[in-house]
């Protein structure tokens, strides 16, 4: 019998449990420890979930029983601890965004490289079964030649909100949570980068709270004239439902980042799809956070360093295309500031 992929833990905020969820769904995995700025976190979410080892960031990358880490902390803290893991020979799963900008993700393709290990952003939506239906009805003509998308992810946090979602200076806003859901998204089904992106962002008005984008509308149009239409934000509730329309008709896909679902209409046609998430331990729900860990688990195994699903490019053209409209808004993080580094 093989051995199971050992995974150790960076980060204990709420998106770890609910992953946590989806690999206890799996046999091909022990998660070996847990690592986070606040001991006191990092042991609690270790004794909810029987993790045996908490561990500080550096005897995480040290310890010979750790395969792959999965980061999952705030978007100024990637590069860092990527670089730190990379570096030790680790492999890496790295939430979005992979870093908070273009030149940063560079950095880890370098180092992914010089040290051969597996480096991949955390784009879980691609391997939900529901988006494996849908591309393979774009690529088998079904709805004929996609013209247009769009895709709206935005949600309302409270008028006092604290949480790093909002700070500058953990590289809060709308664009870096929930836009890079809707650019991941624009390229699966058009597998190409835009030959333009224009948006605007509200933020720091007087009618604004933060000095981050509490919620953008941005639009790619791409080479043949196709278009991406896109929101995203952190002050407005909008349904997470994304459309792609063809010359022959359109699918809808609801809650399209963690999508179960989807209808496809062609003429007076309808058919629709539900896959749910398999949930194989009782009390215990995974959103679909399964189908990433399972995916990984097996390019470990194969020995494969860049992921042919999300490659390095793909992550590298979605950062620079939020760059681009982060220069257009005049948003800037501190930490860039002094060079792109903390």
């Amino acid at each position: 019998m093989q051995r199971k992929i050992r995974w150790g833990i960076m980060g204990a905020g709420a998106v770890v449990q609910r992953w946590i969820k989806g690999a206890m769904q799996l046999e091909d995995i022990e998660i070996k420890a847990i690592s986070s700025r606040s001991t006191a976190s990092a042991k609690e979410v270790a004794d909810k979930w029987n993790i045996p080892f908490t561990m500080t960031y550096d005897e995480m990358v040290e310890c010979s029983d750790i395969d792959i880490v999965y980061i999952a902390v705030p978007h100024t803290a990637h590069r860092e601890l990527a670089l730190k893991a990379m570096n030790a020979g680790k492999n890496v799963l790295l939430e979005k965004p992979a870093t908070i900008n273009a030149e940063e993700f560079q950095e880890l393709i370098a180092c992914a490289k010089l040290n051969n290990v597996f480096l991949m952003e955390a784009v879980w939506t691609r391997f939900f079964p529901v988006i494996q239906k849908a591309l393979s009805y774009i690529e088998n003509g079904r709805i004929g030649e996609v013209r247009t998308i769009e895709s709206n992810f935005s949600f309302r946090v409270a008028d006092n909100d604290k949480s790093r979602l909002t700070d500058p200076l953990r590289g809060g806003g709308g664009l870096l949570d929930t836009g890079v859901y809707n650019l991941h998204f624009a390229h699966m089904v058009y597998n190409k980068v835009p030959i333009c992106m224009k948006g605007m962002a509200s933020m720091d008005t007087d009618a604004c709270h933060f000095q981050v984008d509490e919620q953008a509308a941005y639009i790619g149009q791409y080479d043949c004239g196709e278009l991406a239409v896109m929101m995203s934000g952190i002050r407005t509730e909008t349904l997470h439902t994304a459309y792609i329309y063809g010359t022959k008709g359109y699918i809808v896909i609801p809650v399209f980042w963690k999508p179960t679902e989807l209808e496809v209409v062609v003429g007076a046609e309808k058919e629709r799809i539900e896959i749910p998430v398999l949930q194989k331990v009782n009390g215990v729900v995974d959103e679909g956070y399964q189908y990433e860990i399972s995916y990984v688990n097996k390019c470990i195994r194969a020995g494969i360093k860049e992921s042919p699903d999300i490659p390095w490019n793909v992550t590298l053209n979605v950062l620079k295309q939020m760059d681009s409209l982060r220069k257009d808004w005049g948003l800037s993080y501190p930490s860039e500031k002094k060079g792109g580094r903390l």
